[in-house]
């Protein structure tokens, strides 16, 4: 015969549960407080603290050179230029210069002459051409003077700034072959230079024919 199995009272029952739950509450606080002495390892914080402080320091920036402006070149100044003569003006220049050639050949002595030669005058004539200085070319004018002298020609031209001038009255020295001498007159400034708008007419050729 089998023993037969014990009985137990509720009271008992009650008892036996109650101490299952406590021993229950027991382990998983054990447990607990075992991984909470994991976790806080000690030296883990301290550690921590020392890798922050230990940290890369931050790299400089690199400094750039700096950027050069460029200087925009200086800009050039331009000499105003007067405006040219208007057409009486010009003709009235035109005027004043025949009238000063006219004084000029009144006499074999040509009183004057050098102040309406450039400084070197062109000479062409049918054997060749020259090169002659103010001086020379003065002298050559009066070798061949004469007391006849008079201008039988004298306009500007159409389409240069020149004036023709033809005169007779020359004794025919070579190279000229007649009594007959062109001039070619242009506008010059104080300094030398040509000026066709605003300087004086001047006698830079002798054409001998």
């Amino acid at each position: 015969m089998r023993d037969p199995q014990p009985k137990f009272t509720p009271q008992v029952t009650g008892r036996l549960r109650f101490l299952v739950v406590l021993g229950v509450i027991a382990v998983l606080d054990l447990l607990l407080a075992g991984c909470g002495s994991l976790d806080e390892r000690p030296g883990s914080a301290a550690t921590a603290a020392r890798s922050a402080a230990t940290a890369l320091p931050a790299r400089a920036a690199t400094p750039q050179p700096p950027v050069r402006t460029a200087t925009p070149p200086p800009v050039a100044t331009r000499t105003p230029t007067p405006p040219p003569q208007d057409d009486s003006e010009l003709e009235q220049s035109v005027a004043d210069s025949r009238a000063r050639l006219e004084k000029v050949l009144r006499s074999a002595a040509l009183g004057g002459l050098e102040d309406i030669l450039v400084e070197t005058v062109a000479l062409a004539a049918p054997s060749g051409g020259e090169q002659l200085p103010r001086a020379t070319a003065a002298r050559w004018l009066r070798q061949r003077a004469s007391a006849q002298l008079r201008i039988v020609q004298f306009e500007r031209h159409q389409h240069q700034p020149l004036i023709i001038a033809s005169t007779q009255g020359w004794r025919a020295l070579a190279p000229l072959s007649s009594s007959q001498l062109g001039f070619t007159l242009r506008r010059y400034a104080p300094s030398g230079a040509e000026d066709p708008d605003h300087g004086d007419w001047m006698i830079d050729v002798f054409e001998a024919e």
